[in-house]
């Protein structure tokens, strides 16, 4: 059994999280909290006490998740410390790690999302909301889509191949490993740590291979399922179908795509839902339809068409800024900090302008 080990400074809080995650989990893994006795030796870094106290109090265990309170000044014995050794200690070790935080977010400033955006190589998961009722639900997504990864890429044996085929294999869609490599292509924030604890002089692959499933799961939650590419999520396909969102919203009009419906790790996220755009291609493709309206309305159903809220053109596009449809011409693609392999994912003109504008970027 795995563990999804703690680090929050307030004890209520800490036990709220603690109680409803057990609660949730029902067992499926063993919720154990950071818990400071001590204060770090002379000289001893907050890093290496950490690192102790893991190989001290979980020796043998397999850690699944490590969940972290970005502030954690408050624990006794332990004045200033933060997320970031943590962190550090969970890269040592080749452990999945998220970070919540209390402070009042600032994310649906468009701004804060430029940032968030700009920095998508960071290996670090940031949780939505406030409070344990809202991490709760996303701590145990990410734990059940690590531990799946875990899981199968365990079953590829002692030659998983390259790390897109690998997550290609992983995913169920082989043939996808050329589209998934495109979005590690020029890109080394997920793959770096290969470079890193890989050492020519001695290598010892099994190292490597028991920190591949953080690396495969961070590079899949926070890019492939992020940036509109191979997977589109439920605006981004709605666009892709030319079919008004609020039409695509419904269970009727989804269930004409059901079967293109992605169902893999982290499929339960409330990022979610995806669909697999080749899928999507395929479905109209073989009832020799242009787009997903014309394939609906062949099926019986009636939908208007998907247009961009500003210009009123037919999209076809996401916009990463405003979570809108987007048109080609009433935006831009190509950016230099997206995957090479979203091709969907583009900004719209004027927020491009205003934000570049803004922080001297072009």
């Amino acid at each position: 059994m795995s563990v999804v080990l703690v680090f929050d400074d307030l004890a209520e809080e800490r036990d709220s999280l603690v109680n409803g995650l057990n609660e949730e989990l029902g067992g499926g893994a063993e919720i154990v909290s950071f818990a400071a006795a001590n204060a770090p030796a002379e000289g001893e870094s907050y890093d290496g006490y950490i690192a102790s106290w893991i190989n001290r109090f979980l020796a043998g265990k397999e850690i699944g998740l490590v969940v972290c309170d970005k502030e954690l000044g408050r624990y006794p014995n332990l004045k200033g410390l933060s997320a970031t050794p943590v962190s550090a200690v969970a890269l040592q070790k080749g452990v999945p790690f998220c970070q919540y935080s209390r402070q009042a977010s600032l994310d649906s400033r468009e701004l804060e999302k430029f940032k968030r955006l700009r920095q998508w190589s960071s290996a670090e998961i940031s949780l939505e909301g406030l409070g344990p009722a809202e991490w709760i639900p996303q701590v145990i997504s990410l734990f059940n889509g690590f531990e799946c990864i875990r899981t199968a890429y365990a079953e590829l044996g002692s030659k998983p191949g390259t790390p897109s085929a690998a997550l290609a294999a992983i995913l169920g869609k082989p043939a996808s490993e050329s589209r998934i490599a495109l979005y590690g292509s020029g890109e080394q924030g997920y793959l770096k740590e290969i470079f890193t604890f890989y050492d020519p002089n001695n290598p010892d692959i099994s190292v490597l291979l028991k920190r591949m499933p953080r690396i495969l799961g961070n590079w899949l939650f926070l890019s492939i399922l992020r940036f509109p590419g191979i997977l589109v999520n439920k605006i981004a396909a709605a666009s892709y179908l030319n079919i008004q969102p609020s039409a695509f919203d419904r269970n009727e009009i989804q269930n004409h795509f059901q079967s293109a419906k992605y169902t893999g790790p982290f499929s339960d996220s409330e990022l979610g839902p995806w669909w697999w755009r080749a899928e999507l291609d395929s479905l109209i493709g073989e009832e020799g339809c242009k787009d997903g309206r014309e394939y609906v309305v062949k099926k019986g159903g009636a939908v208007e068409a998907c247009l961009d809220p500003q210009s009123g053109e037919q999209a076809g596009y996401y916009c990463m800024l405003t979570q809108q449809p987007v048109s080609a011409s009433n935006s831009r693609g190509g950016i230099s900090w997206f995957p090479s392999g979203a091709d969907l994912a583009r900004i719209r003109k004027d927020k491009f302008e205003q934000i570049t504008a803004l922080v001297g970027m072009y």
